[in-house]
């Protein structure tokens, strides 16, 4: 073989730079936009108060409600990451971000309950598409560079969102109203879709070429993992090779329906248990969020490190016991602070380990497929979930419903360990 000039090399050193960069781009572009997504996602959680004082909905129906939302998005989601493998990631983002915006819209100008669930169709629809296509593009730009710590980093992003949307809308609603907050948000949200239609470039789908050279380049041993591992997949049956989804699936519609209910009912927990404002409320939530973000840090950088199942398991167990803690002790001020934001951290450090895993398991160039399954069944939890607690509200405690959310997030990590390390 010739060996290669000197010129050559500068130019192969320079090529690999540009695409590092494109690659970090892309990867901090879906960040953000994870951070979008989950800042409407969860806006709707700190106005049902709001929504319950206004319309005199029970909260049943309001768990009715949010359910729809959710069973759309784990539907179509199953569906949506069919769609990345097939149209790409531009235009199935751009297409969700305009139905999600649609319902919120359709939602803030809804005086009945069938009105409000035809809303949360369409926004279930546009949600439906985030996580597969998000998830598939970070898993592109993370090849071979930390999986799990690009997984984390895209989490923080839904975590950052998330907590902001708390404050954001309960500030809003109680200055101008509900209605006329959710407005003012899609406004935002509208501008962020047109300048990511308009700017946004797309990694391409890595071709056999490119998988041949980042498998001779890599350093760390994933990229070659992934190649042989993608020899053995031709030979087993389809269900051997789904398998390991379909575990990770039942695990997430589990963690799911906890993070959903959590999220959903934290606001009017702390509103009628602990006897916050709705304000403070959803500030509260909003610090429990954001140290989610440390928790996800942590988790991506043991989950490139240590056994990830393990990491779950562990996150689980905590999770619950704080939860447990939460709803048992008669506490306020600075230790029901300190508790929320132990909560956001421990349950965060097991979601970059459960995308990673995901990522791994995934039969080869079938990733937004995979997500798309992972992340259907994981809002199809959550969509189970919200009406259970509603109901368990309704005619028991929120503190029993807390307490069946705390068992499904531990069985969540127990079921993990099922999971065969790859």
């Amino acid at each position: 073989m010739q060996a290669k000039k000197p010129h050559d090399e500068i130019a192969d050193r320079k090529s690999e730079s540009d695409e590092t960069k494109v690659a970090l781009q892309a990867r901090n572009t879906m960040a953000f936009a994870h951070a979008v997504q989950h800042l409407f996602a969860m806006c709707l959680p700190p106005l049902l108060v709001f929504i319950h004082n206004d319309l005199q909905f029970t909260w049943t129906q309001l768990g009715v409600i949010v359910a729809v939302g959710s069973i759309t998005t784990g539907l179509i989601q199953l569906i949506s990451g069919f769609l990345v493998d097939k149209l790409g990631v531009k235009r199935v983002l751009v297409a969700g971000f305009s139905l999600l915006l649609f319902g919120l819209f359709l939602l803030s100008r809804s005086q009945t309950l069938p009105m409000m669930i035809l809303s949360q169709f369409f926004f279930g629809v546009g949600n439906s598409t985030f996580h597969p296509a998000s998830f598939a593009e970070v898993s592109k730009a993370t090849r071979g560079r930390g999986l799990g710590m690009g997984m984390a980093l895209h989490n923080i992003g839904g975590n950052v969102g998330a907590a902001a949307a708390y404050s954001i809308a309960a500030v809003l609603a109680t200055i101008m109203g509900w209605r006329s907050a959710l407005i003012t948000m899609i406004s935002g949200g509208a501008a962020l879709t047109l300048i990511f239609a308009l700017k946004y470039e797309e990694l391409p789908a890595p071709d056999e070429d490119t998988e041949e050279s980042e498998t001779a380049a890599a350093s760390d041993g994933e990229v070659e993992k992934e190649s042989s591992r993608s020899e053995v997949q031709t030979q087993e049956p389809a269900i051997t090779i789904w398998m390991p989804v379909v575990i990770v699936a039942v695990a997430a519609l589990l963690s799911g329906s906890f993070s959903r209910g959590l999220n959903t009912f934290l606001p009017t927990f702390l509103t009628t248990v602990r006897g916050s404002s709705p304000a403070v409320a959803g500030m509260l939530s909003t610090i429990m969020l954001l140290s989610g973000a440390g928790g996800s840090f942590l988790g991506g950088k043991l989950g490139d490190e240590l056994d990830r199942r393990w990491i779950v398991l562990v996150s689980a167990i905590i999770t619950a016991l704080l939860v447990v803690g939460l709803v048992q002790l008669p506490i306020t001020g600075v230790p029901l602070i300190l508790i929320l934001v132990a909560i956001g951290f421990a349950l965060s450090v097991a979601r970059p380990c459960l995308n990673a895993i995901t990522s791994e398991a995934c039969p080869t160039g079938k990733t937004g497929t995979a997500f798309g399954i992972v992340f259907g069944v994981m809002s199809l939890g959550g969509s189970a979930i919200t009406p259970v607690v509603g109901y368990i509200t309704d005619h028991y405690t929120l503190r029993l419903g807390f307490l069946v959310l705390a068992v499904s997030f531990l069985l969540h990590g127990i079921l993990m360990m099922r999971v065969k390390d790859s």
